[in-house]
C-alpha cells in the first residue's frame, strides 16, 4: 500500500479517535498530525530494518516527544495527544487473530501471536515511560514558555 496513502489514513484514523473520545475540537488537527507522524515513523522504520518491535519502541519514543512539545506549546495535557496519536501503533489486528486462533483451538498459531502482540505492547509501553522520563528543558516549547515569563 502506498505510504502516503498509510500515513493520511493513520492522521484521519487519530482524528476519529480524537472525536470518539471528546478530545476539544481544536486539538482535532494537532493530534492527528501527531499520530500521522508516528505511523510515517513506523513505517519509515519497517522500510530500512523490518523490526516491528524496534519500530514501535521508536515511534513511541518520537510520539511521546511530540505530544509533550504540544502539550507545553498548547498548554494542554499529555495525555490527549498521546493516547489518540498512540492508537495507530496498538496492535488490534494481532489481538483479534490471537483470539480467533485461541477460540477455534489453533494454540500453537495463538502462542506464537501473543507473544509478538505482547512484545509490541511492551515497546509501546516502554517507549512512553522512556519518554517520560524526558526533563522539561529537552523541549523547545518549554524553553520559549520560560522565556516570555521572564
Amino acid at each position: 500500500m502506498n505510504p502516503f496513502f498509510q500515513i493520511l489514513t493513520g492522521f484521519l484514523g487519530t482524528v476519529s479517535f480524537a472525536i470518539l473520545f471528546e478530545v476539544p475540537k481544536k486539538y482535532y488537527i494537532w493530534c492527528g498530525t501527531i499520530g500521522a507522524i508516528g505511523w510515517g515513523i513506523y513505517l519509515a522504520f519497517m522500510h530500512f530494518v523490518n523490526a516491528p518491535i524496534a519500530a514501535t519502541f521508536v515511534a513511541s519514543l518520537a510520539l511521546i516527544y511530540l505530544s509533550r512539545e504540544a502539550s507545553f506549546a498548547l498548554r494542554a495535557p499529555v495525555t490527549i495527544f498521546l493516547i489518540c496519536g498512540i492508537f495507530c501503533l496498538v496492535p488490534g489486528l494481532g489481538i483479534y487473530n490471537f483470539t480467533y486462533n485461541f477460540f477455534i483451538g489453533d494454540s500453537i498459531e495463538a502462542a506464537q501471536i501473543g507473544v509478538q502482540v505482547l512484545k509490541i505492547a511492551i515497546a509501546i509501553s516502554l517507549g512512553i515511560s522512556v519518554g517520560y522520563e524526558l526533563s522539561p528543558n529537552c523541549f523547545y516549547s518549554y524553553h520559549r514558555r520560560k522565556k516570555l515569563a521572564e
